[in-house]
């Protein structure tokens, strides 16, 4: 039965989106178009919508698809018949030459999904399972709609997607209002609404017919193609798709247009629609001090410790005075520390006596944070536990069925799809003694499952004097709050690794409470010299303690420092090198590590970006992290 959609041309706002699709329509060589809003915002109706505009094959691909529904497999009622393999298309051959449709794209998984746009971009693939091999052509276009509250996907996927939408925009009292009228009188009557709407839909449906016969004689002149190249150079994309999608995203506004050559202000809009999603930060010049050679033997909060007033007390009363005396724009670190080396009583992470000049900063809760994506493991090895993060395999008897394997030991989980099209092409050599189909040991499939667990996030955090300089420590309080809260609906572990003073210490062991350390997050105080060699070596101990708690979990770092190291591993070695040899350490863990850069100021050291160089770690500015469109942490990757 055809299902009573809602009308395209009804729909009520969300024109960027609107004219996206009406591009893809029109020229299936513009890439297909991913479309993004939260729930709620009539994306996947917009899009079902468009179904009506073109004549051609629609299939649309559920997230719980198996690859055998997907690419095709053996037709095992042929088989059992004949004896003879036989190929049962798949969606990807029922969508030759239309539209494939995908809801909630950023679910399904990400080895099908990248299938998907490969087939698209090649043209074809060729099938090898089930005792098949065959190459198959096909073309289609590829519409698909996700909520960044379910997750994002990762810059390669989002790279192939042509053009790029966005519903989430502000709507006005009025057309609110037009909205809940339209969609009222819809559900009161679909077949009249239909019909009110059926003329504009004709309009917008010969349009679009018009536009895609218009095309083919649609011509690109060199200096449009010359303008393209300006406007990638401009948005630092990487490689030559957007270049390609821009152009043809030009060719399909001139068709709409009625025209034969493309204007400029058509490279305009195309670009609306091409760029977003992939432009890139320009690289920001390197702001070394005058010697970029040497390593800072002695940081800033060294110095400036020494030029403390003549007048200032000695002893350690002179630290007694509260935080406010202090110069709020100096980066600072406690000289009490010089004084405290040789006393070990005095390095301990909080004094009783309350006679150290820390503060506690309260957490800035505006920072806006994007969504974050993890780099999957490569091994894919079975894990235990549950959440909603990450995608992985299990060897138990729960998660989704997404392919089948020959068992390598004895199996009670049955692939009976599998093991029913692997006996199939053999039933007329067997003998059925009463049987329908006869299955042997050689036959059976065991189910690979698949489910979602969360992740172990260990956060270490740089608790020194410079951290409590500008009110740094409530934007780095900020960031943690918001991770944390993202780890509590992900079913997220978290630990807490702090340093400062002369050493460091595991704040908060890990755990699911995430509410325990918001509070220990809270009440975490900044002061003192900046001992990053001995944080990161406490981290490593955290990390073998989890390895040896289970060889197979897949912790993710994240280090938040200025990287102006000021305290050494041992007596008389140098701080910065020793902070580089451990990170060099955690480099070769081949574990997630985001390194957040917490400095400031005119003048930067850089430190903390040659620390992720020394990992292999993704990195992020403090100060520009909300500006970024999503967190990207990559594993990591320092050389042996």
């Amino acid at each position: 039965m055809k299902r009573n959609v809602f009308p395209f041309a009804a729909v009520c706002g969300m024109e960027k989106a609107k004219e996206a699709i009406l591009l893809t329509l029109v020229n299936p060589f513009a890439g297909g178009l991913l479309i993004s809003g939260e729930k709620g915002t009539g994306k996947s109706t917009l899009v079902r919508a468009a179904r009506e505009l073109v004549d051609a094959p629609w299939v649309e691909i559920p997230i719980s698809i198996t690859e055998d529904r997907l690419f095709g497999s053996i037709d095992t009622e042929e088989a059992i018949r004949s004896g003879h393999k036989k190929l049962l298309p798949g969606l990807i051959d029922e969508a030759d030459g239309g539209i494939i449709y995908i809801d909630d794209v950023n679910l399904l998984r990400d080895d099908l999904l990248s299938a998907v746009l490969n087939i698209r971009e090649a043209g074809g693939y060729r099938l090898e399972r089930d005792g098949l091999s065959e190459q198959r052509d096909t073309s289609f276009t590829v519409l698909a709609v996700m909520n960044p509250e379910s997750g994002t996907l990762s810059s390669s996927s989002l790279d192939r997607f042509g053009l790029f939408a966005s519903t989430d925009e502000d709507f006005d009292d009025e057309t609110r209002l037009e909205i809940i009228r339209r969609v009222l009188d819809f559900e009161k009557d679909g077949i009249a609404f239909r019909e009110k709407w059926q003329e504009e839909t004709e309009k917008l449906k010969e349009k679009v017919r018009n536009a895609r016969e218009a095309l083919k004689t649609v011509e690109v002149s060199p200096a449009m193609i010359q303008l393209a190249a300006v406007y990638t150079l401009k948005a630092h994309v990487a490689g030559h798709r957007a270049d390609i999608y821009l152009i043809e995203a030009a060719r399909a506004e001139a068709a709409l247009e009625g025209r034969k050559y493309v204007l400029p202000k058509d490279l305009e809009k195309a670009a609306e629609f091409v760029l977003p999603h992939r432009m890139r930060k320009a690289e920001e010049e390197q702001q070394e001090p005058q010697q970029p050679e040497e390593e800072p033997q002695q940081p800033e909060e060294n110095k400036e410790d020494q030029q403390q007033p003549q007048n200032e007390p000695a002893d350690e009363n002179a630290f007694s005075h509260p935080p406010e005396a202090q110069p709020p724009q100096t980066d600072t670190e406690d000289s009490e520390d010089s004084n405290q080396d040789s006393n070990p009583e005095n390095s301990k992470f909080s004094n009783p006596k309350g006679e150290s000049r820390e503060r506690i900063d309260a957490a800035d809760l505006h920072v806006n944070l994007p969504p974050m994506w993890i780099e999957p493991s490569k091994d894919r090895k079975p894990k235990k536990g549950s959440g909603k993060r990450s995608l992985t395999m299990t060897d138990l008897m729960q998660g989704r069925y997404v392919r089948a394997e020959i068992p390598k030991s004895k199996t009670s989980d049955i692939a009976f799809d599998a093991t029913l099209r692997a006996a199939a092409p053999y039933q007329k050599a067997r003998p059925s003694n009463g049987c329908a189909v006869v299955i042997r040991k050689d036959d059976l499939r065991s189910k690979i499952r698949e489910k979602r667990t969360g992740n172990i996030f260990l956060f270490v955090v740089d608790a020194s004097g410079s951290m409590g300089a500008r009110e740094r420590m409530k934007t780095v309080k900020g960031v943690i709050f918001k991770i944390l809260l993202d780890a509590y609906q992900k079913r997220d572990r978290v630990g807490m690794v702090a340093f400062r003073k002369n050493q460091a210490e595991v704040l908060l062991p890990v755990t699911r409470s995430v509410d325990f350390a918001q509070k220990k997050l809270a009440t975490m105080p900044t002061g003192g010299k900046t001992p990053l060699a001995k944080g990161l070596l406490k981290a490593e101990d955290v990390l073998d303690m989890l390895y040896r708690q289970d060889a197979n979990q897949d912790p993710v770092m994240i280090l938040i420092t200025d990287g102006r190291a000021t305290s050494p591993l041992n007596k008389g070695t140098n701080p910065v090198t020793d902070a580089l040899e451990e990170a060099k350490r955690i480099g070769r863990r081949n574990i997630p590590v985001a390194v957040i850069d917490t400095e400031s100021g005119f003048i930067k050291l850089g430190l903390a970006k040659k620390l992720a160089k020394a990992m292999g770690a993704s990195y992020f500015q403090v100060d520009k992290i909300s500006e970024d469109q999503l967190l990207h942490i990559w594993r990591t990757a320092a050389n042996m």
